[in-house]
């Protein structure tokens, strides 16, 4: 008996959460099919079944990851857009975020893609576009900005990120973290 669409995607995202996972802790070139196959407990045949190669997964994994983010959630109705950026923020620059809990892809991969293919670096680029008109969005809302600021921001705070994650003196990834957030928070309204 064949398997259902419903089983073929949740086996397909499994395997994206895999490979996101790995290739955040590891890096592409540190990983391989067979690993992220372990990891998921599937097969390698399992692999070609949703996938031609593991570049193809990498860029698939960055885009699934993207749409998993805090960022690409809903806002509730009842949550203002000052509030839910000010909440946004210092989820994103906290210490659980840096040790990998719900792990934003531009900041964990910012070093990683440089060396993947085209298609792995518009994937980045598209996720990066959308994080900072979402920012935007979010901001027009209760201050003035331009898009500018949000491409300072969110480039900082995606840096602040990615040197977090090179670190291992806790002292200095606080102070780090939490000068940025100091700063996004002056950009953003003071929040």
């Amino acid at each position: 008996m064949p398997y259902t669409k419903k089983h073929k995607e949740q086996t397909r995202q499994k395997i994206l959460q895999s490979a996101f996972q790995l290739f955040t802790t590891k890096g592409f070139d540190h990983i391989t099919i067979n690993e992220i196959m372990k990891n998921c407990q599937l097969t390698r045949g399992a692999f070609y079944a949703h996938f031609t190669n593991k570049a193809s997964l990498y860029t698939e994994s960055l885009k699934y990851a993207a749409s998993k983010s805090k960022l690409s959630e809903f806002k509730e109705n009842d949550i203002s857009d000052k509030t839910w950026l000010k909440q946004l923020l210092d989820g994103y620059l906290s210490i659980n975020h840096i040790k990998g809990v719900q792990p934003c892809p531009l900041g964990f991969l910012a070093t990683d893609v440089v060396t993947r293919d085209p298609e792995a670096k518009l994937a980045y680029a598209n996720a990066y576009d959308g994080m900072n008109k979402a920012i935007m969005a979010y901001a027009k809302s209760y201050t003035e900005c331009n898009s500018d600021e949000i491409l300072a921001l969110t480039a900082m705070i995606i840096g602040a990120v990615a040197i977090s994650r090179t670190l291992d003196d806790n002292k200095t990834i606080n102070q780090l973290l939490s000068s940025c957030r100091q700063e996004a928070g002056i950009k953003l309204g003071g929040i």
